[in-house]
């Protein structure tokens, strides 16, 4: 891809060695916009845009959220450089439960592990700490700013109020918050028009989230999935032995499995829609 990164940060691997970013992810995204959900994308935590940049070409309208600071020069010029053609909005905020300024914690180098300390925040330090790959919580390992939080139930409702005035009302929205996943998937059960149909993919790593309260009071039909994977057809044997098979067949395969009562760590989905869908 065109895009700049940043050499030495974790979200830089898989762009600079392979050309692509979460790969998996993007195969998810375009699936549903030549499904018919192609009139809007919202990127919430777009970091330096990665996602945006291999899947906005698809969507009428995109809109991407990214309060760090430093990302934002990164965000800005690689989506222009890969979105030539396109049209995209900038928030330059985060999404949270009232309009503040809140400290985000930035690791030096994982750029994607930032996080804003909050007590909306689900995830405690050690949980955030350990995705970073720390043993512990140590504020050394982090830089801060002081960034802006507007309302997510206010920006939800204006943006769905105002992609409804233009016919738009499929649409696909990703998430990656770092422990504010579940706030934003409530705001988005409680703000969504009844005409609408929205795919949801986030990052989750609480365990604990019971499906029924993520989505309060919802007239639509809601549906959890976990992106899972075979990489490992026999997990009781060595890694060694896994990798050879998945060499031999030529890799392994992903897919949607559905979830009952609470949410897997990794990769999560939320389909959300009328009953017949």
């Amino acid at each position: 891809m065109p895009v700049f990164v940043r050499g030495g940060d974790l979200i830089s691997i898989q762009p600079m060695a392979w050309g692509e970013y979460e790969p998996e992810v993007v195969a998810l995204i375009k699936h549903w916009a030549d499904s018919g959900h192609s009139d809007f994308f919202l990127d919430i935590g777009a970091n330096i845009g990665l996602i945006s940049c291999q899947v906005g070409h698809l969507f009428k309208q995109i809109h991407v959220f990214e309060p760090n600071p430093d990302c934002l020069s990164l965000l800005k010029i690689n989506l222009k450089s890969m979105l030539r053609q396109k049209e995209f909005h900038l928030h330059p905020y985060a999404l949270g439960s009232q309009k503040e300024r809140l400290t985000l914690m930035v690791p030096f180098d994982n750029w994607g592990g930032a996080f804003i300390a909050s007590a909306d925040n689900e995830y405690s330090p050690e949980v955030l700490a350990h995705k970073d790959g720390f043993t512990h919580f140590d504020p050394s390992q982090y830089q801060s700013h002081e960034v802006e939080v507007e309302p997510v139930h206010a920006v939800l409702s204006q943006l769905f109020s105002s992609f409804n005035s233009f016919g738009l009302r499929k649409g696909v929205i990703k998430i990656d918050v770092e422990g504010f996943e579940s706030l934003v998937l409530k705001a988005i059960a409680s703000t969504l028009p009844s005409d609408f149909e929205v795919l949801v993919v986030f990052e989750n790593w609480n365990t604990q989230a019971c499906l029924p309260t993520l989505t309060p009071g919802l007239n639509l039909k809601a549906d959890f999935f976990h992106l899972a994977s075979d990489v490992r057809p026999w997990p009781l044997l060595p890694r060694a032995i896994n990798s050879l098979y998945n060499f031999m067949r030529g890799g392994h395969s992903l897919f949607l499995s559905p979830l009952k009562q609470t949410l897997q760590a990794g990769t999560c989905v939320l389909h959300i829609g009328p009953e017949n869908t």
